[in-house]
Parts: structure tokens; C-alpha cells; sequence
């Protein structure tokens, strides 16, 4: 007797069943790669389940989790469509999905200090980047004057008006934002990379290392780079990248990964400049400040590669290309909280990545101290009172950085010709 049929038969239940595991452990697991690494290994192994152990009679117990969790799921997007839609990032993350609208029935419309005040709506512009969601104006076509970074970039919190975009131009700077949320700097390459077509010769270019979780190891950039390739198989990266915006657009994936009870913070008052006091917001004595270990050998290494790649993409197009580094709320939040009348450098990290770009042909700087004396003259915190991002006062002193930074380079180069001058 032919047994081919019979093989064959398993082997299609052992696809099946494969599959719906698979696509229950990407809506629990945090990294893509989990599902996509597991669902060949649970074909198989449920292929050598049910043919050589022949406990196919089992396959109804089986499937109970699977079709429990993936069932609850269906039913609970058609009762709730649209749950979560702030995760459309594309594959290789140098951009988000143009076009992506995010409305809100329920945000912060008392407290003009705290993360998401007014922000009822969120666009993304037909170039990847955020734009106003009024007009869908972002960014313009060519740019002159860059900034390449994370959330605190793109403005996480912020309603459009009080981004980077819109407060530069109210300074006569019309600038390129290119912030995406969630990345580091093996994204601000892959970022540099998709924009490098618009980038005009002699434009100032500059990347934000945030010293809270910018300084990764050499991995990430291998990951990234593998999703990097994904042109190479564009119907296979589509439907992968669907599966993930899906996933982790689902109630299962939000159980599994929703933040724990956040320690309720307290506030704290310091006397400032000129008799001013600040008021901060936080779960402890910020002056007990946990130190941070200086880099690594891996972070190091991840650090160079990534200074490498932009040397290598800015190759021929004489760009001005600055790194700027810029510190987490707690180290500013321990020195005002230890009376410094100017910044003490807590965080060996920044002074090591400040040296490392210092043996590059990049402009170096740190701007923690800037960062540090508007925050004591104008008795104003930075930062969100629930929330590390950059507060409406934060962006407007890295912005008036930008500007200061930018300002002499555009005058020294004024023999290019810039569309949009500082004024």
C-alpha cells in the first residue's frame, strides 16, 4: 500500500498546527524573530509527533491553546477594530509606514507638563517621517538642516506644533526631522541610508545619542542588517512585516508586554538661579543615582560600526555630520537635586562616546551641560513630570542647540546656495 498519501497528510497537519503556534508565540514573544525561528522547528516537531510517535489521536488537545488564543483574538479585533496602532515601523526601521493616522478618544488635555497634552492625533507624512496631521505638511523635499534619532527626535508626547519640525522653523530653520520610535543607532544608519537621496550637498547632519539606551552592542546592527535585505524578497518581507504590525497590534501581545504598576512619583522642589525653584517628579531621592558602568568592548565596537556606516554613506556628498550626545533625565535630575551649579558628569558613557567621535571627522559635542544651564536659568523641567522624553521646554532648548551648533557652519558655508537660510 501506498503510504505516500498518508505521510503527506501528516505532514499537511503538522504545517497547520506548526503554523497557528507559531503565530501564538509571536503574539507573546517581544522580538519577530522568535516566531519566525520557531515556526520551521514546530513543523517539525510536530511532523515527528504525529508520524513516527503516531500521536496524531492527540491533535485535538493540541490545537485547544492555539485556537483558544488565536479565536479570542479574532473575535476581540472585530469588536475592537483598530486597538493598538502605534507600531507601524517599517521592516529595516529607517522610517514608519507613510500615511499611518492614529486618532485618540482619551488623552491628557489638563496637564500642559505631562506626556500626550492635546495629542489627539498623530500622522505619518508620505516621506515615513511624522508631519502635521492638520495639513499632512512634514518635512520638506530637500534638506539643508537634519536630525536623525529616537522618540525623543520624533517627539513622543509631543502634539506636532511642539516638535522639532515646527519649533526650528519658528527660529528660521526649516529642517528634515527624521525621528523613529524605539530606535538606536544601528536604525539612525538604516535612516540615513532611505534619506540620503534628499539630503542636499553641504547639509548639516545631525544624530542624537541619548545616553539612556543608545549605547548597544554589535548584535543589534547584525539584526538589522538582516532585515536590511529584506528587498532582496519584497512579497516574503510585506507579508512578515503584516504579521508583525498585526502581532504586536493584538490584546495578547498587549497583556504579555504591558508595563508593570508604574511606583508612584513624588514631587521634589530645588532652588534654581535667580531665586527660582524647580519642581521634578520622581519615585525617589534623585540624588541617589545609580552610576552607569562605562562602555564595553561590545558597545564600543557597536559604537565604531556605526561611525563607520555614516562615514561610509556620507562618502562624496560633503555633508557636515555632528553627533550629538545628550543625557537621561535622572542624571540631570540628580545633579539639580545635589545643588550643582553646573553639571557633574555622572554618566562615564557619554564621555567615552564623546571621545570615540573625537577621533572622527564628525563634530563632536555634548550637549548635557546646555541642556543643564537652560534647566537652572529658567527654573523649567526638560522633561515630561511622567515621562523621560523631551517636555515642550526640553525640545525648545535642543532646538535653540541646533540652531547654535548649525548657525556658524551655515555661515562659514554660505557660498553654497541654501533654500532656507538662518535668519
Amino acid at each position: 500500500m501506498d503510504k505516500t498519501p498518508r505521510h503527506l497528510g501528516i505532514f499537511l497537519l503538522a504545517l497547520v498546527v506548526g503554523t497557528l503556534y507559531a503565530v501564538t508565540t509571536g503574539m507573546i514573544a517581544t522580538q519577530l524573530r522568535a516566531a519566525l525561528i520557531g515556526w520551521p522547528i514546530q513543523i517539525l516537531f510536530f511532523w515527528a509527533l504525529f508520524g513516527r510517535f503516531k500521536l496524531i489521536r492527540f491533535v485535538g488537545f493540541i490545537l485547544v491553546p492555539p485556537v483558544l488564543l488565536i479565536g479570542f483574538q479574532l473575535y476581540w479585533s472585530a469588536r475592537h477594530p483598530g486597538l493598538v496602532a502605534d507600531k507601524y515601523v517599517a521592516y529595516d526601521r529607517s522610517h514608519s509606514v507613510p500615511g499611518t493616522r492614529v486618532k485618540s478618544t482619551a488623552f491628557n488635555q489638563t496637564d500642559p507638563d505631562a506626556t500626550g497634552w492635546n495629542v489627539a492625533e498623530i500622522f505619518i507624512g508620505a516621506d515615513g517621517f511624522r508631519a502635521d496631521p492638520t495639513t499632512d505638511i512634514g518635512n520638506p523635499k530637500i534638506c539643508h538642516y537634519v536630525l536623525i534619532g529616537d522618540s525623543m527626535i520624533y517627539g513622543s508626547g509631543l502634539v506636532y506644533s511642539d516638535t522639532f519640525g515646527p519649533v526650528l522653523k519658528e527660529m528660521g530653520v526649516e529642517a528634515c526631522v527624521f525621528g523613529v520610535t524605539g530606535n538606536s543607532p544601528a536604525d539612525y544608519l538604516s535612516t540615513l541610508q532611505f534619506v540620503a537621496d534628499r539630503i542636499a550637498p553641504g547639509a548639516y547632519v545631525a544624530f542624537y545619542i541619548y545616553a539612556y539606551n543608545d549605547f548597544v552592542s554589535l548584535s543589534k546592527y547584525f539584526t538589522r542588517r538582516a532585515r536590511g535585505y529584506a528587498t532582496l524578497f519584497p512579497t516574503i518581507a510585506e507579508w512578515t512585516h503584516r504579521f508583525d504590525l498585526w502581532r504586536r497590534s493584538t490584546i495578547v501581545y498587549a497583556w504579555f508586554h504591558a508595563p508593570r504598576s508604574r511606583p508612584v512619583l513624588k514631587p521634589w522642589h530645588y532652588p534654581v538661579a535667580a531665586g527660582k525653584q524647580i519642581k521634578l517628579f520622581y519615585a525617589s531621592d534623585p540624588q541617589n543615582y545609580d552610576k552607569p558602568r562605562s562602555l564595553d568592548s561590545k558597545q564600543k565596537d557597536a559604537l565604531k560600526f556605526f561611525f563607520d556606516g555614516v562615514t561610509e554613506t556620507a562618502t562624496g556628498h560633503n555633508w557636515r555630520i555632528a553627533m550629538l550626545i545628550h543625557p537621561d533625565h535622572s542624571e540631570i535630575y540628580a545633579n539639580l537635586a545635589r545643588g550643582a551649579k553646573v553639571l557633574q558628569d555622572l554618566d562615564p558613557r557619554r564621555a567615552n562616546a564623546l571621545a570615540m567621535c573625537r577621533s572622527t571627522n564628525f563634530i563632536c559635542e555634548d550637549i548635557s551641560a546646555f541642556i543643564y544651564d537652560k534647566t537652572i536659568s529658567e527654573g523649567k523641567d526638560p522633561y515630561f513630570t511622567d515621562d523621560r522624553h523631551f517636555s515642550r521646554f526640553g525640545t525648545r532648548v535642543v532646538a535653540e542647540n541646533f540652531v547654535e551648533l548649525a548657525k556658524p557652519r551655515a555661515d562659514a558655508a554660505r557660498k553654497i546656495s541654501w533654500d532656507s537660510p538662518l535668519k
